[in-house]
């Protein structure tokens, strides 16, 4: 895997976070940001920057799509990976036709996420 010195991951199911966070520090990335809100993430991301983002596809208040096209309106092109055990079409097609965006389906198998980490960051 491509060196990751950070991301920020959210996802508002507290167990969720937490297994997701040892994952990805347990495959190398070095600086793992969670937050349980696409609102906190916002703040944090008015003073941090990140390799790659990480979010649940459903959140509660703003959802991962609607979080990435705030992103992308204030011209923020970091890669973003949105996760879900139940993506909609008309978010999937919302989210897609956007630069640097992938979809991954839950529960996953590691290998498979550090696959897409690696393409989303690398392209």
């Amino acid at each position: 895997m491509r060196a990751i010195a950070s991301l920020l991951l959210i996802d508002d199911n507290a167990e969720a976070l937490e297994t997701i966070g040892k994952v990805l520090t347990a495959v190398g990335v070095k600086n793992v940001c969670a937050v349980r809100s696409a609102e906190d993430a916002l703040q944090i991301l008015n003073t941090q920057k990140f390799d790659l983002i990480i979010a649940d596809y459903r959140l509660g208040g703003m959802d991962g799509v609607e979080f990435l096209e705030k992103l992308r309106a204030e011209g923020d092109q970091t890669p973003m990976l949105l996760l879900s055990g139940a993506p909609d079409k008309a978010g999937v097609i919302r989210a897609a036709s956007h630069p640097k965006v992938d979809f991954f389906g839950k529960p996953f198998r590691v290998a498979d996420l550090v696959g897409a980490m690696d393409k989303l960051v690398c392209a």
